[in-house]
C-alpha cells in the first residue's frame, strides 16, 4: 500500500463508512423507524389477506371437484339400478339419457387452479371466474361471470403485496430519499463531506443502499418465507424450476424500486430544495402511477372498442327466441313422461328422450351455433386490446409492474384467456361426445361413463413466463439507466453551496 493510498482509502471502504453513518443517522431518527414499521405492516396485512383469499378459492374449487366426483359416482350407481331393474329413471334424473347428461345434470366444471405465487398479486381474480360448469348450452350462457363478488368489493378491489408495492412503496421510496442531497446541502454539512476524500456519487450510493435495504427486505424476503411455511410451494414458480417464479419476483420488485430511487436521484441532482423536491416527486408518482394507466386504457378502448356486451346479449335473445319458435311443439310437451318412468328405461341400447329436453337441446344448439361467430369476433377484439395494452404499457412503469406480478402470480389477463380457451375446447369436446348420442338417442351405458370427457388444466410454458418477467424487468431497467444518466450528468455541475 502506498502513502497516498494510506490517506485516501479505497472508494469501497468510504462506502461501507457512509453506509454505517447513514445507518445510525437514521436509527437515531424517527423517520425510519416509523417508514420501516409502517412497510412491514402493509406487507405483512397485504399478504396474509392474500393468504385468506386464495385459501378460500383453493376450499370453494376442492368442493365443486369433490361435489362433481360424488354426483358423478351417485348417477354412476343409479343408471347400474336402472339397467338391473331396481330404480326407477324420471325426466329430471335419468343418467341413461345422454341429453340429460349433457345439460346441467350432468355438467363438470372447469377449474383454474392457484398458481404458487398468487397470494402476493390477486390481480383480476375477483373479476373473472376460476370455474364454469361446462355443459350441452351455448358457451355464452355459462362462460360469464357468475361467480362476481359484491360490486362493492369490486369498487376498491383486493388489498394486496402488489397493491403495496405498485402504489405505496414510491411513496415511501419518497419520504426516506426526497430530501438525499438537499438536506446535506441546506444544513451545511454537504461541504464538509466532501472536503474530505469521498466523492459525491460514492455519499448517494451509500445513502441509497441502505434506504433500499430497509424497505426491499420486507417486499422481497418476507413474502418468499411466508409462502414456504404457509404455502409450502413458494419457490416451486408457476411454470418453471424450483425458485423461478420467486426469483423474477425478487427482480421485478428490485427493478420497480430502482425506477423511483433513479427518479430520486435525478430529481435531486437538479440542486432544488427538499420541499420542491417533494412537490416533483408527488406529482410525478400521480402522473406514472395513476394518470397515465388510465389515460392508456381509454387509448386503447379508443383505437380498438370491444363489442358490446349488450349487443352479445340481445343478440342471443333474439336468436333463442327464434329457435324457441321453431322447436315450440318440443316445448309443450312439458310433463308427458312424468310418472311413467318405465317407457324412460334403454332398451336395445336406444333410448326415448322427452320432448321438452330434446326440443332444450335443439335450441342450445341452433344458439351455440348462431352466436359463435360474435363470440369468436369479441374474443379476437379483446385479445388485440390485451396486445396494445403491452406494447404500450411501458409509458408506466407501474403498468409494467403490476402486469409482471400478476402474470408471476397466475393471476393475469393471460393466464386467465389461457384457461377460457381450454374451456372451450373442452366444451368442444364435450359436445362431440354427447351430440351424435342424442341425435342418435343411444342411451349411455356405465362404460360411457368413463369416456366422458375431464377438464385437464394446461399450465403455461415455463419459458413464456420467464420471458414475459425478463421484459417486464428491461422495460423498467431501461427508463431507470436513463434517470441514472441525467442524473450522473446534472451531478457533475451540482453546486454544494
Amino acid at each position: 500500500m502506498t502513502k497516498n493510498d494510506s490517506l485516501h482509502p479505497p472508494q469501497g471502504r468510504r462506502l461501507l463508512a457512509v453506509m454505517r453513518q447513514e445507518c445510525r443517522l437514521m436509527l437515531a431518527e424517527r423517520t425510519l423507524w416509523a417508514v420501516g414499521a409502517l412497510f412491514l405492516l402493509l406487507v405483512a396485512y397485504a399478504l396474509g389477506n392474500g393468504l385468506v383469499q386464495t385459501a378460500s378459492r383453493d376450499r370453494a374449487q376442492a368442493a365443486v371437484a369433490q361435489a362433481d366426483r360424488d354426483t358423478r359416482a351417485a348417477q354412476r350407481l343409479l343408471l347400474t339400478g336402472i339397467l338391473a331393474g331396481t330404480a326407477q329413471p324420471t325426466p329430471f334424473e335419468n343418467p341413461a339419457d345422454p341429453s340429460r347428461m349433457a345439460s346441467s345434470y350432468g355438467g363438470q366444471h372447469a377449474l383454474l387452479p392457484t398458481a404458487p405465487l398468487g397470494p402476493v398479486a390477486l390481480g383480476q381474480s375477483d373479476l373473472f371466474p376460476s370455474q364454469f360448469q361446462v355443459t350441452g348450452q351455448s358457451r355464452v350462457v355459462f362462460m360469464n361471470p357468475s361467480d362476481i363478488e359484491s360490486p362493492w368489493h369490486l369498487l376498491s378491489g383486493h388489498f394486496d403485496l402488489a397493491f403495496v408495492i405498485v402504489y405505496l412503496l414510491p411513496l415511501l421510496i419518497f419520504a426516506l430519499s426526497y430530501n438525499l442531497l438537499s438536506a446535506e446541502r441546506e444544513n451545511g454539512t454537504l461541504r464538509l463531506l466532501l472536503s474530505q476524500p469521498l466523492r459525491l456519487r460514492t455519499l448517494l450510493v451509500g445513502k441509497l443502499s441502505v434506504r433500499a435495504a430497509v424497505l426491499l427486505a420486507p417486499a422481497v424476503l418476507l413474502p418468499v418465507a411466508v409462502l414456504l411455511v404457509a404455502r409450502q410451494a413458494g419457490l416451486a414458480g408457476t411454470g418453471g424450476g424450483v425458485g423461478s417464479a420467486t426469483l423474477w419476483w425478487a427482480l421485478l420488485v428490485g427493478a420497480y424500486a430502482l425506477f423511483w430511487f433513479a427518479l430520486v436521484v435525478a430529481v435531486n441532482a437538479f440542486g432544488a430544495s427538499s420541499a420542491t423536491n417533494a412537490m416533483v416527486l408527488v406529482i410525478a408518482w400521480v402522473m406514472l402511477v395513476l394518470v397515465a394507466p388510465v389515460l392508456l386504457n381509454l387509448a386503447v378502448t379508443q383505437a380498438s372498442p370491444a363489442p358490446s356486451r349488450t349487443e352479445l346479449a340481445t343478440r342471443q335473445r333474439i336468436v333463442t327466441a327464434e329457435a324457441m319458435k321453431r322447436h315450440a311443439d318440443l316445448m309443450s310437451t312439458d310433463y308427458q313422461h312424468v310418472g311413467r318412468g318405465a317407457i324412460l328405461v334403454p332398451r336395445d341400447g336406444k333410448i326415448e328422450i322427452a320432448g321438452r329436453l330434446l326440443g332444450n337441446y335443439l335450441i342450445e344448439k341452433e344458439v351455440d351455433e348462431a352466436i359463435r361467430p360474435e363470440l369468436d369476433r369479441f374474443d379476437a377484439q379483446q385479445a388485440h386490446q390485451q396486445a396494445l395494452l403491452g406494447r404500450f404499457s411501458a409509458v408506466s412503469p407501474a403498468a409494467v409492474a403490476y402486469e409482471g406480478m400478476t402474470a408471476l402470480a397466475g393471476t393475469g389477463t393471460r393466464r386467465q384467456a389461457r384457461f377460457e380457451s381450454q374451456t372451450v375446447a373442452y366444451h368442444a369436446a364435450w359436445k362431440q361426445f354427447f351430440f351424435p348420442r342424442i341425435d342418435a338417442r343411444d342411451a349411455l351405458t356405465p362404460a360411457d361413463f368413463d369416456r366422458i370427457p375431464a377438464f385437464a388444466w394446461q399450465e403455461e410454458p415455463p419459458g413464456l413466463l420467464r420471458g414475459q418477467a425478463a421484459w417486464a424487468v428491461l422495460q423498467l431497467l431501461v427508463p431507470s439507466l436513463l434517470l441514472f444518466g441525467l442524473a450522473a450528468w446534472r451531478l457533475r455541475r451540482f453546486s454544494v453551496a
